[in-house]
């Protein structure tokens, strides 16, 4: 488990959402204040405030990556092209690995995954989703490093 995967399924299981339990375990790498990234991040949970849309912990993992890697000069284009292409790859690898973006479908996948215990407690549904999240984030921003 890497370090910001361990931070982001401790804050999901202490209650915040999926998109503010993976952004916010970037806060020690984004610079932003916790409670800060917490309202920033608060109506992303469950796919744009469960409305089933893209997977909150996705999000989460884009706006960290947003913090992370985008340029100063957004109007430049060719490095908002190259931020694009960031997020596409990240986008696909969690498309990939989870098969769907979407959290209504993967809420639905969900349904067919065996129940898993820790310690004799009910791991939380959708703990596999943030745990991965910020795993495919760590290991992006160490790909990058090269």
């Amino acid at each position: 488990m890497t370090r910001h995967e361990k931070i982001a399924v401790d804050l999901f299981n202490q209650g915040y959402n999926c998109s503010q339990a993976v952004f916010c375990a970037f806060c020690d790498v984004t610079g932003l204040e916790r409670d800060e990234a917490f309202k920033i991040s608060s109506s992303f949970g469950g796919g744009m405030g469960r409305l089933g849309e893209v997977c909150g912990a996705l999000t989460g993992a884009f706006m960290a990556t947003g913090m992370l890697l985008s340029g100063i000069d957004e109007k430049n284009k060719v490095a908002k092209e190259e931020h694009y292409a960031r997020i596409k790859e990240l986008g696909h690898r969690f498309l990939e690995e989870k098969r769907s973006l979407l959290c209504r479908d993967l809420l639905e996948i969900n349904k067919t995954r065996p129940e898993e215990f820790r310690d004799g407690v009910k791991v939380k549904e959708c703990e596999h989703l943030v745990a991965y999240a910020a795993r495919m984030l760590d290991e992006y921003l160490e790909e990058l490093k090269g």
